[in-house]
């Protein structure tokens, strides 16, 4: 990392460690407000890590479509044939009837699995992502979605952000380990614990809510355990070496590499992205979602007011 990549993120720095709160000053007073009293010890130990900070996107991969690359093992997908066309798999996610062709699964749950993939080829997906009922939470965040995160590293602490509903992960990388027993509170993201080997970040993550490795619904249990290996391949980009632990559905641990490129825009437009009230396109209103376009969405809406009274006219919606 660059002396110039330290001083810019000082400031985030000392807002994400309280070793970086406003402290005294060595004479004892306190400092000024507004004013963050970084150690050089901090400084040094901030510059000694690799630079991943800012924006990633999710790498393209030679010969795979966009819908691939939305799969959890872009390189081991079945895909039907997208009717939306080459950027269809972007803007919609996998074709219906998409799936993992390479999960260890154990035969009952490769079966469960295959019943949920013949569902969605009948246009029957259940994904609570896409109704915005929840975030894609842990390990999906990390390969199965369509943007990279935004990355603030510290001595202590990787904070990975994506704009969709918010989502943050926390890595502690101050020689914590996992809480135990019932301290250990399930989440979305789980909790990531790492350490360095050399400029490698390696992570342990546990404690995620039973849910799915992307859109086609491949389950995993809440026994589910995660390790990573990351780190740069060259300057742009960013490696996670995934290895997927589940004693409940797999047989065997899961293998999984997705790279993401640095975003060099000059200027980066951040916002965190929510459904906003009354704008989202999918109705989950019979157990599973359909895309409703807006003209679609128009049409029904006059449906279902009556033009005399205009309550409703027990319509589809």
């Amino acid at each position: 990392m660059t002396r110039r990549s330290v001083c810019l993120l000082v400031a985030a720095a000392a807002a994400l460690t309280a070793a970086s709160a406003a402290s005294a000053s060595a004479a004892g007073s306190p400092a000024p407000a507004g004013r963050f009293d970084i150690s050089p010890g901090y400084a040094k130990a901030l510059e000694r890590l690799p630079d991943w900070n800012g924006a990633w996107d999710m790498a393209r991969i030679p010969g795979k479509s966009h819908a691939a690359l939305l799969m959890f093992d872009p390189d081991h997908v079945y895909l039907p044939p997208d009717p939306g066309g080459p950027q269809g798999g972007f803007d919609f996610g996998p074709p219906p009837g998409s799936y993992d062709s390479s999960i260890p699964y154990k035969p009952k749950y490769w079966k469960k699995y295959m019943a949920i993939v013949a569902r969605n080829a009948q246009g029957m997906i259940t994904d609570p992502v896409g109704d915005c009922m929840q975030p894609h939470g842990m390990p999906r965040q990390m390969s199965a979605i369509p943007i990279g995160p935004y990355i603030v590293m510290t001595p202590t602490l990787v904070m990975m952000h994506w704009e969709w509903l918010g989502a943050t992960r926390y890595i502690f990388t101050d020689g914590r380990g996992h809480p135990k027993g019932d301290a250990l509170a399930p989440s979305y993201m789980g909790d990531s614990i790492g350490h360095w080997e050399g400029d490698t970040l390696v992570v342990d993550t546990v404690g995620m809510f039973a849910g799915q490795y992307d859109q086609s619904g491949a389950p995993f249990s809440n026994r589910i355990h995660v390790l990573e290996r990351i780190y740069l391949v060259d300057r742009d980009t960013l490696r996670d070496d995934i290895t997927v632990e589940d004693p409940v559905m797999l047989i065997r641990p899961w293998r999984v590499v997705r790279d993401y490129k640095r975003n060099t825009a000059k200027r980066l437009d951040l916002h965190s992205a929510y459904c906003p009230p009354g704008g989202n396109t999918i109705d989950y209103s019979h157990g599973y979602q359909n895309e409703v376009l807006p003209m679609e969405k128009d049409q029904q809406q006059q449906q279902h007011e009556s033009p005399s009274t205009g309550r409703s006219s027990g319509g589809r919606f």
